[in-house]
């Protein structure tokens, strides 16, 4: 198993989104599971009370609406069961009651929200999951690598954490650097960056705490192999802490340039 769902960004960017794991989605489905029974007690109640209206004047006046009502609350009993899960995931941006109270979340593979179709399909095959107590479900994630139960296979769908994750270990505390998607043309001609290479760049900035220091170092060379390259230089010589140094001296060049030459664009009469 693994704790990490990786995904690689157009702009070369690796994000990890921690995976929820076999404890907390218990927990969710131990909740899920007590609404779900709060509901068929609920149900059952109705039932019993139009089983007492049966031996009432009111009840023999009418055994057809009798009937009619037991027949709905068997209805509704079947769809509380199918629909509990699928509804609420698909209301709740992939979460039930049970998931929100754990903070997690169904997610689709390589990125961006479930949507109806793959919840259908992970709902479907939810009774093969369950199977022996879910042990089928329980199995499975154990066994696959995305910590995924067999609707998660068919729908390609992951269950990730929401919980705030700790990266002080796994990068350093840089000073923090503004940033922008776009730079202006001063801005461009006085860093020599492409439009789409300072967005790859801004973007790489903002979101390297979110990166291993493995992952940095293959992700940044990447970006910066072509701007190196006109230079004249080869970004596999630099160290990772150079090459990051040189990206902050770009996007504070170009913060810079930009602001310089909005202020003379002001001063203008």
């Amino acid at each position: 198993m693994e704790d990490m769902d990786v995904i690689e960004t157009p702009e070369y960017v690796e994000l990890r989104r921690p995976l929820a794991g076999i404890g907390s989605r218990f927990i969710a489905g131990l909740i899920d599971h007590a609404l779900l029974l709060l509901g068929f007690l609920v149900l059952l109640l109705l039932l019993m009370l139009v089983g007492m209206l049966s031996f009432s004047n009111v009840g023999r006046a009418t055994p057809s609406l009798r009937w009619w009502a037991i027949a709905v609350l068997i209805v509704a009993a079947f769809v509380l069961y199918w629909g509990y899960f699928g509804v609420f995931e698909l209301l709740m941006n992939g979460q039930t009651p049970g998931k929100r109270r754990m903070r997690i979340r169904v997610a689709r593979e390589g990125g961006g929200a479930a949507g109806a179709s793959e919840i259908a399909i992970r709902n479907l095959l939810r009774p093969v999951d369950a199977l022996a107590a879910y042990g089928v479900a329980g199995i499975c994630m154990f066994l696959t690598r995305r910590v995924q139960r067999l609707g998660d296979l068919a729908a390609g769908t992951v269950v990730v954490s929401e919980q705030v994750a700790d990266y002080s270990a796994k990068s350093d505390k840089r000073r923090k650097v503004e940033w922008q998607d776009e730079a202006d043309a001063h801005a461009l001609r006085a860093t020599g960056l492409r439009p789409e290479e300072h967005r790859a760049l801004s973007s790489y900035w903002a979101r390297r705490t979110e990166l291993t220091v493995d992952a940095r170092e293959r992700i940044l060379p990447r970006i910066m192999a072509p701007i190196l390259e006109r230079a004249g230089d080869d970004p596999e010589s630099r160290s990772l802490d150079v090459l990051e140094e040189y990206v902050e001296a770009l996007l504070r060049k170009a913060i810079s340039e930009g602001a310089t030459a909005e202020h003379a664009a002001e001063d203008k009469p």
